[in-house]
């Protein structure tokens, strides 16, 4: 499928904690639809998402929660008023976030006229059906989605990078080690809070480790050989995200480079860093084609 990306979109930047007004803050600089619970955007590559206490009335419980390692995962409820909720528009766009390089931007509805307090950004871990009620007070499927904080998915995939430098590489052909990054990438059943963790860091490494791979020892921005080689042999690159502020977290491989340490600090703080991004950019959907 054609990539959603242009190298004109922004990035979206809040601030965790924030009030935002929903017109002239969100939609009005980034697009998405102003009333829509899950509103993704054609003018920035994000999709922006709201809860708050109104959707009670309609089976909807939205609930942050934190598990016994300190990681925040958010239960969020899809989107749907009357009858089965089903995987399509909006909640369509949750699931495939990742697939299509659009970052998940959680806000909290405050009330009528009292702004969005942005909640920060996520990453899909999983969803599960469960039973619910409707608008009508009819019983029907409920879809919930297990979000994690992009912040704990770094930590995540930090952890990943520390164990490859004390454990040798697991061999594997390249086409076996795509098939992996792209099952991960595209999600599965809802893990509990205590097992999201788990699901990323698992999702994490087998996007890391296909990425690593396909570079085949060559920075994917400069194309210069890596600057050293590990303990377990293999050489040094980082995984930098492309559609991200911030690393981290389960992504495509289309949005996903194995980068220098010297790149990848110029990517996010050099002057010409978002011009070298969107060359990266175009360098992965030329080899992630397929």
């Amino acid at each position: 499928m054609p990539s959603r990306l242009a190298h004109s979109k922004p990035i979206p930047h809040f601030t965790v904690g924030e009030v935002y007004d929903r017109r002239q803050h969100i939609h009005g600089p980034y697009g998405g639809s102003f009333q829509s619970g899950i509103a993704p955007s054609s003018v920035v590559d994000a999709i922006f998402i709201f809860t708050g206490d109104t959707g009670s009335q309609y089976g909807y419980a939205d609930e942050e929660e934190v598990d016994a390692q300190g990681v925040r995962s958010y239960s969020y409820t899809g989107e749907g008023q009357v009858g089965d909720m089903e995987l399509v528009r909006g909640n369509r766009a949750i699931l495939d976030h990742s697939n299509d390089g659009r970052a998940l931007h959680l806000f909290q509805s405050l009330g009528k006229g009292k702004g969005q307090r942005y909640v920060g950004e996520f990453v899909y871990a999983g969803h599960k059906f469960m039973p619910g009620l409707d608008r009508n007070g009819n019983s029907r499927r409920l879809i919930v989605f297990r979000l994690v904080g992009v912040a704990d998915a770094h930590a995540i995939e930090d952890a990943v990078g520390e164990e490859e430098g004390v454990h040798t590489a697991i061999s594997m052909t390249l086409v076996d080690a795509r098939r992996m990054a792209l099952a991960a990438a595209a999600g599965g059943a809802m893990p509990t809070k205590d097992s999201a963790a788990r699901t990323l860091y698992v999702r994490s490494k087998a996007v890391r480790d296909y990425v690593l791979m396909r570079a085949a020892g060559r920075c994917e921005s400069c194309d210069q050989p890596a600057p050293f080689i590990r303990k377990n042999g293999t050489p040094y690159l980082e995984p930098h995200h492309t559609t991200r502020v911030s690393d981290g977290g389960p992504d495509h491989p289309r949005f996903v480079g194995a980068v220098c340490p010297a790149c990848h600090r110029e990517l996010h703080f050099g002057v010409g860093g978002e011009a070298k991004n969107a060359a990266l950019q175009k360098r992965l959907r030329d080899l992630e084609r397929d």
